[in-house]
């Protein structure tokens, strides 16, 4: 037993060996990538993602049907590379955040296509992606039933019609970020009242110019289970904000983390 798991031991080391050796000369080993066997592309997409490698003509020769998690934060990929994601029914998180400048090339078209394929999605992030707009919400909000973090940060198209999709079909929404968009008390009106008020625990409205007072109130008062509410750096809100943080604390309700600017 012990001889046999040595050998077990080394081929493991040879495989690892082989993967990072790939990965390191990728430009020269394009062309086989897909001829692999799937558990090296599983580890291959595991590497890759760290390193940035998952571009356009990478992504459809090793991504596998049965792959859950994929973040290409540090990829350079476009709405081209999404169309391989097709094949990944079973893709529960995607990470598309913008990790230093804006990224333009992925665009709603890339995300409504990932939509209408990949229904078990529950953690969507697409932070500085300043091409989407309303329809790829809209889309994740009707395609995705299990939606439960959405990350729409510095997604400068974004307006209230994003949220009025996430109040009616998103019920299991647990955290939002629509930091920097073009939202208004409208929108955050229409999620307080809609179907995640009671599954909603952490919300981001940071510079946001036309949330008001009523919109923060709309929050503290009708979502309560919110525990993370960041709404710093919206010049239309005033000292009635903390007011009513005081009030629901008096209630004994319980944040852990506030973030705020009085005007």
């Amino acid at each position: 037993m012990a001889a046999f798991a040595k050998i077990v031991s080394s081929l493991d080391s040879l495989q690892t060996s082989c993967i990072r050796a790939i990965a390191d000369h990728v430009s020269q080993h394009k062309g086989g990538l897909k001829d692999l066997p799937r558990e090296v592309k599983d580890n291959l997409v595991l590497l890759f993602s760290k390193r940035g490698l998952l571009s356009d003509d990478v992504l459809p020769k090793i991504v596998s049907p049965l792959i859950r998690d994929l973040d290409l934060s540090e990829s350079d990929t476009s709405d081209e590379g999404l169309m391989a994601l097709q094949v990944c029914k079973k893709l529960r998180k995607l990470d598309l955040n913008a990790v230093k400048d804006r990224r333009e090339n992925i665009t709603s078209n890339g995300i409504i296509t990932i939509s209408q394929s990949c229904h078990d999605l529950q953690t969507v992030y697409l932070r500085r992606c300043t091409s989407i707009g309303d329809e790829a919400v809209i889309a994740l909000a009707e395609n995705c039933p299990q939606l439960m973090h959405l990350n729409l940060g510095g997604c400068l198209q974004i307006t209230d019609r994003s949220l009025k999709a996430l109040a009616k079909h998103s019920k299991f929404l647990q955290s939002l970020n629509v930091s920097k968009t073009k939202i208004t008390d409208t929108g955050i009106f229409s999620l307080t009242s809609g179907c995640c008020t009671q599954s909603l625990k952490e919300l981001h409205l940071a510079h946001c110019k036309d949330i008001t007072d009523d919109g923060v109130e709309s929050v503290l008062m009708l979502c309560p289970n919110v525990t993370i509410l960041i709404f710093h750096n919206c010049p239309l809100v005033t000292d009635r904000s903390r007011y009513a943080m005081e009030e629901v604390a008096q209630r004994g309700g319980v944040m852990k983390q506030l973030s705020w600017t009085v005007y």
